[in-house]
């Protein structure tokens, strides 16, 4: 093989490489629809989900409640306790019943929002409008999750926090975010957070598996086995 042609090689597989990269909002454009495209999601006012909620190997039956735009609640119980949190839109609030809690205590600024890093729910993906919403968004190239070829999208919210997110390069599905810990627990430790078993709701995909790890361990898993999109729901039960 000449040097010519050994030259044209390299410049085809180099230009055929940037031609296939995709930048930031390809990626985000790509995922959302994935999910269910846009206006599907803008139609939803409301979403309750129940399952399992797996920590340290006890298992625990829960029930999320998230509406628009922002407001949610979280519920685990256990023989006869419970652990509440929820967010109002302005101040969040927590009850720990397994401390024997039984007043309230009431949330500020990000520790309002800390469930939210691990069990993701805010209603609507913090990538639909992001930039309406304040925040801004990174292309870091590619990598690999569990040997599936990746895009990296760094996500800077509105209030400082970050994280790195990693979308399937096949169809496009969130399938990891990295990002530090807000439980007090974890002492801020980085957390790896898992998406997968993608299943279709009136035609919305939400992944039924988020598995959280911390230095390659099992944190939290938690298991959705139902949804429902759309029931009412009072705006009460998310006060103070």
């Amino acid at each position: 093989m000449t040097l010519k042609q050994i030259t044209f090689l390299f410049l085809f597989f180099t230009f055929s490489t940037i031609a296939k990269s995709q930048t930031a909002d390809e990626v985000i454009a790509k995922y959302i629809a994935f999910t269910g495209g846009v206006q599907k999601w803008k139609n939803i006012k409301s979403i309750i989900s129940t399952g399992t909620y797996n920590y340290g190997g006890l298992e625990f039956p829960f029930k999320a409640y998230s509406k628009a735009p922002d407001l949610y609640k979280y519920i685990v119980t256990f023989k006869g306790k419970s652990f509440a949190q929820a967010f109002d839109g302005k101040e969040g609030w927590r009850i720990d019943g397994f401390k024997n809690e039984t007043q309230k205590t009431i949330l500020k600024d990000r520790q309002a929002l800390a469930m939210a890093n691990e069990s993701d729910v805010e209603l609507e993906s913090p990538f639909i409008d992001y930039q309406k919403k304040g925040h801004s968004v990174i292309s870091e190239g590619k990598d690999t999750v569990d040997k599936k070829i990746c895009y990296k999208i760094k996500l800077i919210r509105k209030n400082g926090d970050t994280a790195t997110c990693f979308f399937d390069s096949g169809n496009f599905a969130l399938i990891k975010k990295k990002a530090v810990a807000k439980n007090t627990e974890l002492d801020n430790s980085m957390l790896d957070i898992f998406y997968s078993d993608y299943q279709p709701t009136d035609g919305i995909k939400l992944p039924h598996k988020i598995t959280c790890k911390s230095n390659g361990q099992d944190i939290l898993i938690i298991t959705i086995k139902d949804i429902k999109l759309n029931l009412p729901v009072a705006g009460s039960i998310f006060k103070p």
